[in-house]
């Protein structure tokens, strides 16, 4: 087997400005009647959230603010989201201010301006600028969704388009036979995306013999992936440590947690990283494969695979035969996550290149 071990913890830094699809940093603040409002806790956990900065309670921009997102707040709740405002002021002045204004929903005092470092809304120079404004959308999961500058008409469309797409996504659905798999959005940004797509097509153009890796490679190469006969499969194995640490943080920071949360199993350690290419005729016998069968795999816990282009392909969804005959099929940059003792096969894909990034993953355990 080729590099496994641990993930280094020295190429995981505390994210200084959460992006798009970091977990929302923790707070936990009182609002105008004094109820302590925190994210996590079960009253408001699974919820979308929008968050609206506004840095000065004394400023006009901020009371039109507030009433806008108070005159929409009808349009907001209907997709299923909640309101948490936050502004530098002083608790009178907040309990003052979401009084004057009728506030339907929790205005928090962040005198300290914590909140909004932890952020990334205060300047390079610590100073918080006074006219900031500024939405910022948390999905359910409690990871950002979109982050939009400024808090007037506009914005808060903006923002109904984002809520209204994590409703889709999130609708009711009665469910029957299901298999045990987790879904995660946005572990990887398109841009991310398209970085290993170009690492598949631009670099590692050494090819070696299908097997489990070769240990003595220094660099990026490549190996078709026999599986059962089929034909249609090749895997870039990612030995570059700068690729393979920017993917580790990645999924350190947006996956594996969420991992612990739905499976109670910590990950400390990865194989090699693949970049998997799926075209043309499948070939080959026509059933799936566990990923923890063979002596040499025996010690993986998850498989994961992330879609790095999923709108320019058909087909090549997969399935888990023991749970039916369902197809999944995920959005670009989403990390589709399960056991890795469940039967499960890539399905043909029919038109165009499937890629899709590949980890198999495992801890102390």
């Amino acid at each position: 087997m080729h590099a496994l071990g641990p993930l280094p913890d020295s190429e995981a830094p505390p994210v200084a400005r959460p992006e798009i699809g970091d977990p929302a940093p923790p707070f936990a603040l009182g609002d105008q009647s004094g109820e302590r409002i925190d994210l996590a806790d079960d009253s408001r956990a699974g919820r979308p959230t929008l968050l609206l900065f506004l840095a000065d309670p004394e400023a006009e921009g901020t009371r039109t603010a507030l009433g806008g997102v108070q005159a929409a707040l009808p349009a907001i709740r209907s997709t299923g989201a909640q309101v948490v405002a936050l502004t530098t002021g002083l608790a009178d002045q907040v309990k003052a201010l979401a009084g004057d204004l009728g506030l339907d929903f929790p205005l928090l005092a962040d005198l300290s301006g914590e909140v909004f470092e932890r952020y990334g809304l205060v300047g390079a120079d610590g100073v918080l600028d006074p006219e900031l404004a500024a939405c910022l959308v948390v999905r359910g999961n409690g990871h950002l969704m979109a982050r939009i500058e400024g808090a007037d008409e506009e914005s808060r469309e903006q923002v109904l388009a984002h809520l209204r797409a994590e409703a889709s996504l999130r609708a009711t659905r009665t469910m029957s036979h299901h298999p045990p798999i987790l879904l995660v959005p946005d572990v990887l940004s398109r841009e991310d995306c398209q970085r290993l797509i170009g690492t598949f097509l631009m670099e590692g153009n050494v090819w070696v013999e299908p097997g489990h890796g070769d240990k003595g490679m220094t660099s990026d190469y490549k190996m078709r992936i026999p599986e059962y006969g089929r034909r249609d499969r090749v895997d870039h194995w990612v030995i570059n440590a700068k690729t393979r640490d920017f993917i580790s943080k990645r999924l350190k920071e947006r996956l594996f947690p969420e991992i612990e949360k739905a499976f109670h199993y910590k990950i400390t350690k990865a194989e090699t990283y693949r970049i998997g290419c799926y075209e043309g005729e499948r070939g080959g016998e026509l059933h799936g494969h566990r990923d923890n069968s063979s002596a040499m795999g025996a010690h993986r816990r998850f498989a994961c695979s992330i879609n790095l282009n999923s709108e320019e392909f058909e087909g090549g969804a997969i399935r888990f035969p023991e749970f039916g005959d369902q197809r999944y099929r995920p959005d670009t940059g989403v990390a589709f996550t399960f056991s890795s003792s469940l039967l499960h096969e890539p399905l043909p894909v029919t038109a165009g290149r499937r890629f899709v990034l590949l980890a198999f993953l495992f801890g102390d355990s």
